[in-house]
This record gives structure tokens, sequence and C-alpha cells, in this order.
């Protein structure tokens, strides 16, 4: 199996209590700790913070990984990174930048070889539950992993009538269906923008929730991923 991490990031942003030499190290241990549990990998980091990637930084970066799919200068980023609300410039940026991600990796010619797509949040670490060997079992050709639903901490009223969440921390799909999940990225971009004009709320969780087709979903107990929250630096585990 050619398996392939996308890692979602954001080194230079106004928000959280992390400052940009920690949060470009944090950055590294999560690409290190995929190299060390998945050592074939082919690691994608999809850079998307309002402020763009300097040229050092970049450098300290890129022989990390196979490539920088680096949304930091597109309009509609900065145009969203003027959001104050933290919540909103993530929720919002990440969708954003994840789907177009997805467009430009089918695009690619070496990503034809790719049998698993592992969505993995920045600054996040694979743990010792990570087991590659799970993915390598029968009867996981055209599913979508994820860590088991969890209740919302959010009114049905804010949501739109949403209740349950997926975690989006580390959660993986086939390959075949990475055009599949690009059309639900649209999907959960358009619903979150309802739900802002309606007054509302919602977040990626609960758009996954939503959108993600349920027939080819497999909840799993633990996926083997932890880190630190930005805006406090809460430990959390899935």
């Amino acid at each position: 199996m050619q398996p392939a991490f996308l890692i979602t990031s954001a080194i230079n942003t106004k928000f959280g209590v992390f400052n940009t030499e920690q949060r470009i190290q944090q950055t590294i241990n999560t690409i290190d700790s995929i190299k060390a549990r998945v050592p074939n990998a082919w690691i994608y980091l999809v850079e998307m913070a309002g402020i763009p990637l300097q040229p050092a930084q970049q450098e300290l970066i890129q022989p990390h990984v196979k490539s920088v799919i680096d949304f930091s200068k597109d309009p509609v980023v900065q145009e969203i990174y003027k959001n104050e609300n933290w919540d909103i410039v993530k929720n919002f940026t990440e969708m954003y930048c994840f789907r177009y991600a997805l467009a430009a990796l089918q695009k690619m010619e070496s990503t034809k070889d790719i049998d698993r797509i592992f969505k993995m949040s920045g600054r996040y670490l694979l743990n010792d539950n990570f087991k590659i060997s799970k993915y390598l079992q029968p009867g996981l050709d055209r599913k979508i992993v994820v860590a088991m639903t969890r209740k919302s901490q959010f009114p049905k009223e804010v949501t739109g009538g949403l209740d349950r969440q997926y975690m989006s921390r580390c959660w993986s799909f086939d390959a075949t269906l990475i055009a599949e999940i690009e059309l639900v990225y649209g999907q959960m971009l358009a619903f979150m923008d309802q739900r802002l004009r309606a007054g509302g709320y919602v977040d990626i969780e609960h758009c996954l929730y939503k959108f993600l087709p349920t027939e080819k979903v497999i909840e799993e107990e633990v996926i083997g991923v932890q880190g630190l929250l930005g805006p406090n630096g809460t430990l959390v585990k899935d």
C-alpha cells in the first residue's frame, strides 16, 4: 500500500498560544511521527495561514515532505484571515484549502500510485495506538475511516440540527474516493456559509458527520493521534 498524508497547517497565524517557532517545530514533530510509524508515507504539507511562509521557513520544512501545497497567498485565504473569530477562520480556511489540495493532488502524475489518503492536522502526532497494519486489512476498499462519532457541544439550533460530529484530527479514505471527498468539502463550505448567514455556526467536525457518505464510513474507537489544541494548549487524543 502507498499511503499519503495531507497535513493541514497554519504556521504563521495571529491565533493561538503557540508562537511561530513553536509551530514550526511542532509541525516537524508531526512529520517525524508519521515517518516513524509509516516509513513509506508520502507527506504533503497543506499550508493555509493568512501570513505567507517566509523563504527561511520553507527551507526548514521542504526537506521533510514530498511537497508543500501553499495556499497562504491565495486571495480567498487572505480574505478569510481578516475575520477576528478564530473558529470561523480555522474552519472556513481548512475546508477551502483541503478541497483544493485534493484537486491539486489529482493533477499530479506521481499521485496515481496512492492507495489511501490520510488527513492529519498539523502539530499533532501519531502515537503508539496508530497501526498502519489496520489499513491493510480486507474490507477497506472505497471506505472512510474516522474516530467514533461524538456528541455535539452545541445546541441543535446553532448547528442546523446536527447533534453529532466526527473528529477531524486524523481520518482517512480510499484514494479512489478522492473526487467524492473533494465534492463533500464543497458541500461543507456551502453549509457553513449558510449557517453563518443564518446567525448560527457549524464546524468541520459537524460537517463531516453530515456530508460523509454513511454507507462508506467505518468508525474506530481509537485512531492513534494526539496533540495540543491551538487556542489553549490542552492535550487531546483520538
